[in-house]
């Protein structure tokens, strides 16, 4: 029973979308130069062959290059798109479907946890779990800022859970519901673009302390804040922290986490997101499966700035080594 490690490959999108890296590359990277074995899939962005129907070679190439790299396919990512049509939702039918596919795709792959996308309604998931059971793929309904551990939503999904009495349902985390304070690197940008030091530490100290975004900005209007301070609150406007303690109520549920972080300073620390509670929280209960990092630092970088995407997976799987104790 072990915490592992892997990274999410939306965290490498712009090597990826510029042509830096193909599939291959990003899994010899994830393994030679990263140090994590997991691989989470986005198979839409990151497609072996051609998504969702791969041939049966495409999909041979994909596991010989798990044995190459030693490396484990441990979740896909599902998108259900319940606004591809235009004019009107997705029925039912159609999402359960779509899930079908996806499913389907991640038992050829040899995953066997699938993310479903927080605004999956629950009757789709609840549809979907024989199809689930049959290709031995568990659903894991991913807890993403502005949602919360304890909200109904959640509770509702929990309820089916329980109702439903399937293994093949579950939670997965996301690390962004543990942000404690905007990155470092928003705050360094905005006071080289002329933002009052002082209203800055104010965003952070109320923010850190549990004050609603919202009053926060309403103070700042008040104190005719300029627009880098309103920028700064704006970035937590759909972040809603939960407590790290909240994870031994869903205990029983936790499928896998996202390692949601914005920046690694060069100590190899997050500088917004708290790892080290959530981590300790995580041991203790004897969570077995995997954090898998997903970089999202990628919208901190304006002009001819780019991130450096795989020094930071680097630096997050250093902090994650650390924490988990290996």
């Amino acid at each position: 029973m072990s915490i592992k490690r892997g990274v999410s490959f939306y965290s490498y999108q712009q090597a990826y979308y510029k042509g830096q890296y193909d599939l291959e590359g990003l899994i010899r990277t994830t393994s030679e130069v990263v140090g994590a074995e997991g691989i989470e899939l986005l198979a839409e962005q990151t497609p072996v062959g051609s998504y969702p129907n791969p041939s049966d070679a495409d999909v041979d190439k994909w596991f010989g290059w798990m044995d190459k790299y030693k490396t484990k396919p441990t979740c896909m990512d599902s998108f259900i798109d319940y606004l591809m049509f235009k004019g009107r939702v997705s029925t039912l039918k159609e999402q359960v479907q779509m899930m079908e596919r996806d499913l389907r795709l991640a038992a050829r792959l040899g995953f066997n946890v699938i993310r479903v996308l927080c605004p999956v309604r629950k009757e789709v998931v609840e549809a979907s779990i024989p199809i689930a059971e049959y290709y031995n793929v568990k659903m894991g309904v991913e807890v993403h800022s502005p949602m919360m551990i304890h909200a109904r939503w959640m509770e509702e999904y929990v309820d089916m859970f329980e109702r439903s009495g399937s293994k093949h349902v579950g939670i997965i985390p996301d690390f962004g519901i543990f942000q404690k304070r905007p990155a470092r690197k928003l705050l360094q940008d905005a006071l080289k673009r002329g933002a009052d030091e002082k209203a800055l530490d104010y965003i952070v100290e109320a923010f850190e302390n549990g004050t609603d975004i919202h009053r926060i900005i309403q103070e700042l209007k008040q104190r005719n804040a300029g627009p880098q301070e309103m920028q700064v609150a704006m970035s937590l406007i759909r972040t809603r922290p939960s407590k790290p303690e909240e994870l031994r109520d869903i205990a029983k549920y936790l499928l896998h986490f996202h390692g949601k972080f914005f920046e690694m300073d060069e100590y190899c620390s997050e500088t917004s997101v708290d790892y080290e509670t959530p981590i300790k929280i995580m041991k203790e209960l004897g969570f077995n499966g995997y954090i898998c990092s997903e970089y999202e630092g990628q919208r901190l970088y304006t002009g001819a700035e780019e991130a450096d995407e795989v020094e930071q997976v680097r630096r997050h799987q250093v902090m994650l080594r650390k924490l988990i104790g290996e």
